[in-house]
């Protein structure tokens, strides 16, 4: 049962699980790998580890544990970090002068001797991959896991940092160019065999075009090039460019998906991981009627927790492109080409995943996914320069990281993408941002723009603790003092008239909606209303709120909270301030519970109409 009471999918009577270890066998140092989400099995082979076989039955063991339905590995990259793990500890035991012979000879000093023989820059990643691995280990000795558990590794705060503004519209305009010749390749291919298959192209007055239909329509039909009787190639195919050039006019190669992955990276802010796979399987709910399309896309980022692991992804259009000019520019335009180009590919494959690609080498495999670093080969290939110069005053290479693509867009967007607001602050923004400067300059800027737009507003109009007072005996004078009438401020001190923050005199007048018709206006806008009343009552709720949105430039990055939050913040501030510092300290002390969960769901906007 899921936590959202879904059944469970049981399987089909007489279902066997896949062997995917067997310690006993000829092969028990390899391990059989299954992803989560599907495709091909990947044989993890320990057997050349430089270590007795005790010790590498151990590490085959905990790695098939780790790699299985119970264990943190779901992907096949995940998979390969606890292989990688697994291979360089062992490689370090078979180092010593006097490795271990047993597990159960494992002691502190060998865990230490591990850590210290790491480089520094890649340290902390080896002490984590290697507690992940033996985590799933079992009988580890005493002394060894206590070691291992105590060890700290700090984060290395720089070490990545986003790409310069211009290095960054480099990346994304190569990218565009690239798969927009994909795209035109691929399309022209496809225009020209469907010609060939109608007889429109004559061999006699077109003997080039007919020849590469020919090419062509032999390969979408028998995925390889045509071949003489004694099995070497046909002369034609050499003459047009050899196989790999004919079959990448129907299909995509690494590169193409290559730029592609790192244009939606730049246009998504996601993980390289979730990026690559990304399923061709989407839902359309605008049903491609209106003027912007969106596609929303499952995805899995397995890191997150199995609460929290699945996700939806939208992928917006915002206004339907020129049908005649491939646009680029939105994350569901990319997608629906990459869609499109992969299709055949992804048919020969038999995968569902989005990115597909046939490559020569092996023979002409048609394979699922993205190549592992093609996304830095491609930047090689493709000539991208970076910001920097080197000896003789020329710029060096760019080398293309996609962490670094990513954070490029968070320091762009200021939003959190598959993780919190805390997470983007502190974890992503506050280690690694590039200009620190610039950026505090930044924030500085809006929070000054968003004070002073919030004292220029109409300010919210309070009645004092000596109106409330004299209300309760000539509620006629105060009703005229304030504007209201005696009716209208009995129903205000009484609570008949409460939004959140303030009371609404005159619902249906409200400068935020039609004449005569209801409010439907957010609370937070009741602090520059001028139907909005605040009193003395109101301070608790007041304070709480005040300190609430306090609390929250922890949780935010600096400039996304001066943007939602530092204007209401001033007005709320002010409204404290007409009040005696001994009653708003009273208030703070009277604030109630079921006030606390009012306020929670206020700033939740669970109490807006939508």
């Amino acid at each position: 049962m899921s936590a959202q009471g879904r059944r469970a999918m049981l399987p089909n009577h007489g279902y066997a699980p896949p062997q995917r270890h067997d310690p006993l066998g000829e092969s028990r140092f390899r391990v059989v790998f299954y992803p989560e989400r599907g495709g091909r099995p990947t044989e993890l082979d320990l057997s050349d580890l430089p270590v007795p076989d005790p010790m590498r039955g151990w590490l085959v063991a905990a790695l098939a544990k780790g790699t299985g339905p119970s264990g943190s590995a779901r992907t096949l990259d995940s998979a390969r970090t606890l292989l990688g793990a697994a291979r360089s500890f062992a490689r370090y035991l078979g180092s010593l002068d006097r490795p271990p012979p047993t597990p159960a000879h494992l002691r502190g000093t060998h865990w230490d001797g591990y850590v210290l023989a790491q480089r520094v820059s890649n340290r902390r990643a080896q002490v984590i991959n290697l507690r992940s691995l033996l985590r799933h280990a079992s009988d580890v000795p005493v002394d060894f896991a206590a070691r291992m558990h105590r060890t700290q590794v700090s984060r290395d705060q720089q070490k990545f940092q986003a790409y310069s503004a211009a290095e960054y519209t480099r990346v994304t305009a190569a990218a565009k160019t690239h798969l927009r010749e994909c795209v035109r390749r691929i399309h022209g291919g496809r225009a020209l065999l469907t010609r060939w298959r109608a007889g429109e192209i004559d061999r006699g007055h077109d003997r080039d075009g007919w020849e590469r239909g020919w090419l062509l329509d032999h390969i979408d039909r028998h995925d390889e090039v045509p071949r003489y009787p004694c099995g070497s190639r046909h002369q034609i195919s050499s003459a047009h460019g050899g196989t790999a050039v004919l079959f990448a006019q129907l299909y995509p190669t690494p590169h193409d998906l290559a730029a592609a992955a790192a244009l939606l990276i730049c246009l998504t802010g996601h993980n390289l991981s979730t990026i690559r796979n990304l399923p061709a399987r989407h839902h359309r709910p605008d049903g491609d009627a209106g003027a912007s399309r969106t596609a929303i896309v499952g995805a899995i980022k397995p890191r997150r927790g199995r609460q929290h692991a699945h996700m939806s992804i939208p992928l917006h259009e915002p206004a339907r492109a020129d049908p005649v000019r491939l646009d680029l520019s939105s994350a569901y335009a990319v997608y629906q080409v990459i869609h499109d180009i992969c299709g055949p590919v992804r048919a020969r494959a038999g995968t569902d995943l989005l990115f597909a690609y046939f490559t020569p080498k092996g023979g002409m495999l048609f394979l699922p996914g993205l190549r592992r670093n093609v996304i830095a080969e491609w930047a090689r290939t493709s000539g991208l320069l970076g910001d920097t110069v080197d000896e003789a005053g020329q710029l060096v290479p760019l080398r293309l990281d996609s962490r670094r693509l990513r954070m490029n867009w968070l320091e762009l967007h200021q939003q959190p993408v598959a993780h919190t607001e805390q997470t983007l602050a502190n974890d992503y923004l506050g280690r690694h941002r590039g200009n620190l400067a610039e950026y505090q300059q930044i924030v500085a800027t809006t929070l000054g723009e968003q004070v002073d737009e919030a004292r220029r507003t109409a300010a919210m109009r309070t009645l004092t603790t000596e109106q409330v007072e004299q209300a309760r005996t000539d509620p006629d004078t105060v009703a005229a003092q304030t504007g209201l009438t005696t009716q209208v401020l009995t129903d205000l001190l009484r609570g008949r008239l409460d939004t959140i923050v303030a009371g609404c005199v005159d619902n249906t007048h409200s400068p935020h909606a039609a004449a005569g018709q209801p409010c439907t206006a957010s609370f937070l806008l009741c602090l520059s209303c001028p139907c909005a009343r605040a009193t003395p009552q109101h301070l608790p709720i007041i304070t709480e709120v005040h300190d609430r949105l306090q609390r929250k430039s922890q949780e935010m990055t600096p400039l996304r909270w001066a943007q939602r939050f530092a204007g209401p913040l001033a007005q709320l501030a002010d409204v404290m301030s007409r009040y005696p510092d001994t009653i708003v300290s009273e208030a703070r002390t009277q604030v109630t519970q079921e006030q606390r969960e009012l306020v929670t769901r206020f700033l939740a906007r669970s109490l807006d109409v939508r």
